[in-house]
């Protein structure tokens, strides 16, 4: 579907300010105030849904209604031949995310502001009975001045996703799952707490708390273990605030904080008393990964998750594994808690429904390891006797330039396959090369590379300084055979070009 130029009879669309699973912004004009303004269209076909669309409407307005300097203001909302859209506020600074882009930890004091501000907006929202359900940097946008304006109160929840993914959409909130709504459980103020807490985390250290080689394995890894210590990744974080995030991410709602306003009061107290030399300088570069995580790329994890809980969550993780599961929303009343959670089907395009699995997914990309070698069980399988699919080219200007996302991460892989390793090391972020040692990450990674073929290349979430690209590909060998890979690439963009900035496989 075309891209209108005017919706509401009022509001004008100009140029594509953000792309994600779920909807778009541009920058517009409101014609009869005469002010600029953000307007979000929902993508098509979720429009196409009538009861989604009613809750995206009921959602939107409740969001309305709420009202604080570090909330984005809902100015309107309302459909149009097919096209359902918000109306908001303009926030000039871009969003944090692309602040944290390439740019390592954080300076202690600037991530508690932060966080109170963030906690600010929450506790203006929590009493007006509103969860966020979402919270990540991507919907904390920061004002040309500096303060953090959070976004998107609620989206999830119209649209059903508040806890499972469809195809594309809300790719990489699993990063920032509460471990209720990891188990599929209902979405709670003190979920919002977590995910802030996880946000913090990131700030301080540079890097997410949990990671998998899987959404699925990544999601589980929050579940049963408690919080990290912000200080193992990075020894320069002051105990008292790493103290405030461990107890914002405890896995046990009852251990956290009991509201966004104790969270706040928290880190404004944290700030009070912090010393200038914390307050006013970088924090050091982040200590090494865990000797645990430092695995070879094309390894998979071995450790599954073991107790009861983990495994009576199962079933609903198993959703969050994308790019080759199809999806199909059962929608239920905005408030009805015996419905809670929203329910899926899940099959494979053109066969029957059947639980995915998360083996054959093993990383081509460069994940930290000290070990020389792979296992001998873990050696490529021997090459079916059907012909290879085609690569897909990369032309010259693609692979000098790196113009968009999806063409960055060809770039790489082409480079790979002709062997050119400092090419392709070339488009890593420098957070890349810091984090992932390049020989056994790149150059013996791929040492015995032939061909690498798409079956999916595509950006599923863009903005102006981050994006993610789905590439899924058949990975074939020198010495023959071959493995599949499913997972995708967030990228940064820096001086005009797009960086490989860290793997999820």
């Amino acid at each position: 579907m075309s891209v209108p130029t005017r919706v509401g009879g009022r509001y004008t669309l100009h140029r594509p300010l953000a792309r994600g699973g779920m909807a778009s912004v541009y920058r517009g004009h409101d014609e009869r105030l005469d002010r600029p303004v953000a307007i979000k269209l929902m993508r098509a076909d979720l429009a196409a849904d009538p009861s989604i669309l009613r809750r995206f409407e009921t959602e939107a307005l409740r969001a309305a209604a709420v009202s604080d300097p570090h909330l984005v203001a809902v100015y309107d909302v309302g459909s149009q031949d097919g096209t359902a859209y918000i109306v908001m506020e303009l926030v000039e600074g871009g969003d944090l995310a692309g602040a944290l882009a390439g740019s390592g930890p954080m300076a202690p004091d600037r991530a508690a502001r932060i966080g109170a501000e963030v906690a600010a907006a929450l506790e203006a929202a929590h009493a007006a009975g509103v969860v966020h359900r979402d919270v990540k940097p991507g919907n904390i946008l920061l004002d040309a001045d500096g303060p953090a304006r959070v976004t998107d109160f609620g989206i999830a929840r119209a649209t059903g996703e508040e806890s499972l993914t469809g195809t594309g959409a809300m790719l990489g909130s699993v990063d920032y799952f509460s471990p209720e709504q990891a188990r599929g459980e209902r979405a709670t103020p003190s979920s919002d707490l977590y995910a802030l807490g996880i946000v913090l985390y990131e700030l301080v250290t540079g890097r997410r708390p949990f990671h998998g080689d899987t959404p699925y394995a990544t999601a589980v890894a929050r579940l049963g273990t408690p919080a990290p210590d912000p200080r193992v990744a990075n020894a320069s974080v002051p105990a008292g605030l790493a103290a405030i995030i461990r107890r914002a991410m405890a896995p046990a709602p009852a251990d956290r904080y009991g509201s966004a306003t104790e969270l706040r009061e928290a880190l404004e107290a944290w700030r009070a008393g912090a010393p200038a030399e914390t307050a006013g300088t970088a924090v050091a570069a982040a200590a090494p990964p865990d000797p645990e995580t430092r695995r070879r790329p094309h390894e998979r994890r071995r450790d599954r998750p073991g107790p009861p809980a983990l495994a009576a969550a199962a079933g609903v993780l198993l959703l969050l594994i994308v790019g080759f599961a199809t999806v199909r929303l059962v929608a239920a009343p905005p408030d009805d808690p015996a419905t809670d959670p929203i329910g899926v089907l899940v099959g494979t395009p053109g066969g029957a429904a059947q639980t995915p699995s998360p083996a054959p997914s093993a990383s081509p990309t460069p994940a930290p390891t000290p070990q020389p070698t792979p296992e001998p069980s873990r050696a490529p399988t021997p090459e079916p006797a059907t012909p290879a699919p085609t690569p897909r080219p990369a032309t010259p200007a693609q692979v000098a330039i790196a113009g968009a996302p999806d063409d960055a991460v060809a770039a790489f892989y082409a480079r790979v396959v002709d062997g050119d390793f400092d090419g392709a090391y070339a488009l890593w972020s420098d957070r890349m090369k810091s984090t992932y040692p390049r020989r056994e990450n790149l150059d013996e990674r791929f040492a015995a590379t032939a061909s690498i073929a798409f079956s999916q290349l595509e950006v599923v979430e863009q903005s102006a300084g981050t994006a993610t690209v789905q590439a899924n590909f058949t990975e074939r060998y020198d010495g023959g055979g071959s493995r599949e890979f499913i997972g995708y690439w967030r990228l940064v963009r820096l001086d005009e070009r797009w960086l490989l900035d860290e793997p999820n496989y």
